[in-house]
Formats: C-alpha cells, sequence, structure tokens
C-alpha cells in the first residue's frame, strides 16, 4: 500500500461544508466544480501524485483514469461521505459504465473491515509490506493477516502491478538510481511507485 500524507484541507471545500443550514446540509453527489477540483488537488497534494494503494502515478488531466475513493464506505459511513480524513485517490475510473479497474479502489468496492484493514497513513501502512524483486508484494511480518488480507482485497499482486515493480527494482539496479530520482521537490510530485523504490532503497518519500 502506498498510502497517504498529511492532508490540507482546501479553503474551498471548508466555505462549501459551513454553507450547511436546516434546509441543506453537503452530500457527495453536491461536491461538484471548484470544490472537487479543489479537493482533488488536495488529496493529490497530500498523495504526491501517487494512488492511494497501488502507487500508481495519477494525472489530474485524465479524469477518466482515477476516482475518489472513499476509504470507509459510503453504503455503510454515510456520515464520512465529505469527510476529507475519508476521501482519497484511487486509480480507476470515476464513471459507473467505464471499464472498471482490476484493482485497488475499485476491487475493494464497498469492503471495509475495521478489524483486518490498515489506515493509508504513510509511511505506516508501507512498512506493513514487502516488496519482493520479482515484483510480488507480501506481509512485511509472516502471519499478518490485516496485511495478507488488503493484498488480497485490493489485489495488489494483479500481473501488471508485480511487472511495473519488477521495472523499478531493475531500473534502480541498472541506472544507480537514489530515492531523489523518485521525487520532484520543485512540484511536490513522486514517480509512480516511488514508495516500493524508496522502500527498497532505505528511504521514505518526503
Amino acid at each position: 500500500m502506498r498510502g497517504c500524507h498529511e492532508k490540507r484541507t482546501p479553503q474551498e471545500f471548508t466555505a462549501w461544508l459551513a454553507l450547511e443550514n436546516p434546509d441543506w446540509e453537503p452530500s457527495y453527489p453536491d461536491l461538484q466544480g471548484d470544490i472537487r477540483r479543489a479537493v482533488v488537488h488536495a488529496l493529490s497534494a497530500a498523495q504526491r501524485g501517487l494512488c492511494v494503494y497501488c502507487g500508481r502515478r495519477l494525472h489530474l488531466h485524465r479524469p477518466g483514469r482515477f476516482h475518489i475513493e472513499h476509504f470507509r464506505p459510503q453504503s455503510t459511513y454515510p456520515a464520512l461521505a465529505v469527510d476529507l480524513a475519508n476521501l482519497f485517490l484511487s486509480c480507476g475510473p470515476e464513471a459507473e459504465r467505464a471499464k472498471s479497474s482490476e484493482t485497488c479502489g475499485h476491487a475493494k468496492a464497498d469492503w471495509f473491515d475495521t478489524t483486518s484493514c490498515i489506515e493509508p497513513d504513510y509511511p505506516d501502512c508501507t512498512q506493513r509490506f514487502r516488496f519482493l524483486l520479482t515484483g510480488e508484494v507480501t506481509a512485511a511480518i509472516a502471519g499478518d493477516a490485516s496485511a495478507e488480507s488488503m493484498i488480497d482485497i485490493l489485489n495488489l499482486n494483479h500481473r501488471e502491478l508485480r511487472k511495473d515493480r519488477e521495472d523499478i527494482f531493475d531500473r534502480i539496479d541498472r541506472e544507480n538510481l537514489n530515492p531523489s530520482d523518485f521525487f520532484d521537490a520543485a512540484t511536490g510530485m513522486a514517480e509512480g511507485y516511488a514508495h516500493v523504490a524508496c522502500a527498497y532503497l532505505d528511504a521514505v518519500i518526503p
């Protein structure tokens, strides 16, 4: 799991929430336009431009390739539907009629289990996993049922993800890369799978 750094609440979002009154309360379907864009940019900054689960790079100019993910599903936690702490960016399309991703938020769907989930807080969550040179991800500690459950639920050993992680390790070895090669301090954005590279190089994403 990639996880997320501390979030900064956009002023636009705070002002929108403050509009609540006896006749109207903020709801996720109402999160549109400039307010939604502000939230997306805030989440992207906190995640350094990466999917909160697998760590693929997300490009905000291609909105059809990512969606806002509710870590605690709206269906069972409606009170958290517009709680920024519960919102993240995940790869996979937003539109219901688009082809769903086989990993991450779409694979997770409405699953949530308080006894076996791992909160997506970086770097703590990433440290629960071990990334092998084959690209496979396993629990860092044998018998960590929560890590094993998250790997299964999010389909983090999908063939494409394994291949991408294997390629990262190959690049590090061939090109003699270091942690700074996976993070752009000027933009605050990270390269895809930077959490994997940093774990391999005994570092963390700034």
